[in-house]
């Protein structure tokens, strides 16, 4: 019986207190005569690229993790129904092109966009309980500390109304030298192999191209020490990967990887910008969309 009281007493949780997920997807609902630009990507573009500094209107449906997997699968869910959609963005990090579908970042995140986003995942078989249970998704002790946030803030959202994740503030309090080789090894998955994120790269391009809108791939800039310590070689496939992308005549690459212009003050950690670093990247981001003749 107690076990039973905790079960309903999370899953009653997770299906009434509002997410990132299902604010998301309440917002694009409501929004699709309204949103011009969509802006997909992981935690990158959540942090990264503020709304509120691009001229179009436009929304960031990135989350912290979101593959290129659930990018093509939240863009293929909403395209259709935004008639003036004219710009699509997305984050390209040192990962992105390599990671694997149903992998560690997937673990528990793919239950959420298939309950509170609405999406048909295939990586999640019909014969899988956690499907239909969300309290069984995640590790008792991760949703103890989630419901002791809600119960502190009031809310679990971490995003304003356009999306964008709204605390990385400052910095995250570690030097970034230090910060740097955590990140970096983290990061380093050793593949090279980009055959399936391409592909689901080029099917969006593919239909954006039919609809007369535009793809800009960005990569974000990052700390140099932190950059550093990456595989030169994976970097160098990267870069070509997006060069060979933008051959297409929507699409535009932008690569801020090694950005000049970023300072320390820019940055929450060696990866992720802060809040004076979303609005002075978003602003650049924003003048080579408005002028695409604009691209440095």
């Amino acid at each position: 019986m107690p076990i039973l009281i905790v079960w309903g007493g999370l899953e009653y949780f997770y299906k009434t207190v509002e997410s990132n997920y299902s604010y998301k997807h309440q917002i694009i609902r409501t929004g699709y005569d309204d949103i011009e630009t969509l802006i997909l990507g992981d935690s990158h573009a959540f942090f990264g690229i503020n709304p509120e500094y691009l001229d179009t209107k436009a929304l960031n449906l990135s989350n912290v993790s979101q593959s290129l997997y659930f990018d093509q699968l939240l863009f293929e869910k909403h395209a259709d129904s935004l008639p003036n959609l004219q710009n699509v963005i997305i984050t390209i990090g040192y990962y992105s092109l390599s990671q694997l579908e149903n992998t560690k970042e997937d673990v528990w995140r793919k239950y959420f966009y298939r309950s509170q986003m609405e999406l048909d995942v295939p990586i999640i078989s019909p014969f899988d309980l956690k499907k239909y249970s969300l309290s069984m998704t995640r590790r008792f002790d991760k949703s103890v500390s989630l419901i002791s946030k809600y119960l502190e803030k009031g809310t679990i959202i971490g995003c304003d109304a356009n999306g964008w994740g709204t605390y990385y503030k400052n910095t995250s309090g570690v030097l970034l030298e230090i910060e740097s080789k955590a990140t970096a090894e983290r990061h380093k998955d050793f593949l090279l192999n980009f055959e399936e994120n391409m592909a689901r790269l080029q099917s969006m391009i593919a239909h954006c191209k039919k609809v007369n809108c535009n793809v800009y791939l960005v990569d974000m800039p990052v700390y140099e020490g932190y950059l550093e310590l990456l595989e030169a070689n994976k970097l160098e496939k990267i870069t070509k990967s997006c060069n060979d992308l933008a051959i297409n005549k929507n699409v535009t690459y932008i690569n801020l990887r090694q950005d000049p212009r970023l300072e320390t003050s820019d940055l929450y950690d060696p990866d992720h910008l802060n809040h004076k670093g979303a609005k002075k990247y978003t602003k650049i981001i924003n003048t080579i969309i408005s002028d695409p003749k604009n691209d440095d």
